[in-house]
């Protein structure tokens, strides 16, 4: 029975193997260019050798050279299989169509990340706040931002939620306000505590801008006084100062003989 059945001639097949057999090839050849081409991109562009751009610019350019390849060694490698073009175009396109209503929120963080870096809405090594997180920024991708949290955590949020946020940029400007409230007994006398505070300020060498400091008494209650300390320092000392700055202002305070507001107990219901 066996012999009954048709001889299969592999030699029409070899074309289409070869053609298969190409197009995997290509396929895994565009997989390694492309993921050297975004390290090479990566290192080159950040390099004093190569083309300097910034920080935030370069983790784009790398991931786009990257799956631009990545596109190319596919297109090639279908019409090498013997897809016609124009067919392949037609598939690519209609393809494309369904890939894109159903992957919207990826397409939204691709959007996001381009007008987030092209706007310059935040950047690279910048610590940033927003009603979900906060903390400096490590790279901004095609789809996701890493933020490293304060205590040392990593972060990695999608561009939509930040570009969809209200973001309070810390690190934009180099100089930042300070405002210190020291609470004080209401039987001082203020007058004579405002002074202290304010020959505080004048006297602290992390301060700058001095001119533009203020001291006012904002609180006054039954029992305490609320004097506030405004003042500029540099962004760069707001995390290393601004508590050593709190500390001196109440150690004047007491070196003048100013007293605290009472401790007012508290009774168990």
């Amino acid at each position: 029975m066996m012999e009954n059945l048709p001889a299969i001639d592999w030699a029409s097949y070899m074309p289409v193997l070869i053609n298969i057999l190409q197009a995997v090839g290509i396929l895994i050849l565009g997989w390694l260019i492309s993921g050297w081409a975004g390290r090479v991109i990566r290192k080159r562009l950040g390099s004093n050798n190569g083309l300097r751009v910034n920080d935030t610019l370069r983790p784009l350019i790398a991931t786009s050279v990257k799956y631009a390849i990545m596109l190319a060694a596919l297109y090639t490698a279908l019409t090498s299989a013997g897809i016609p073009a124009a067919s392949l175009l037609a598939v690519l396109g209609a393809a494309g169509l369904a890939i894109a209503l159903s992957v919207q929120g990826t397409l939204a963080n691709i959007a996001a990340g381009i007008m987030l870096i092209f706007l310059r809405i935040i950047k690279v090594g910048e610590y940033i706040a927003t009603p979900g997180f906060e903390g400096s920024v490590l790279e901004i991708g095609l789809f996701t931002t890493q933020i490293k949290a304060p205590n040392g955590v990593l972060l990695t949020v999608p561009n939509a939620q930040i570009w969809s946020s209200r973001v309070t940029n810390y690190s934009r400007f180099s100089e930042r306000r300070i405002d210190i409230n020291l609470a004080l007994s209401r039987d001082n006398d203020l007058g004579a505590a405002v002074e202290t505070v304010r020959g505080a300020v004048a006297n602290c060498p992390h301060i700058i801008k001095k001119d533009a400091s203020s001291i006012v008494l904002t609180t006054i209650d039954a029992n305490s006084a609320i004097v506030q300390a405004r003042f500029w320092i540099t962004t760069e000392d707001v995390r290393g100062h601004t508590s050593e700055i709190s500390i001196d202002l109440h150690n004047a305070l007491r070196a003048g003989g100013h007293k605290l507001p009472p401790v007012m107990p508290t009774l168990p219901i």
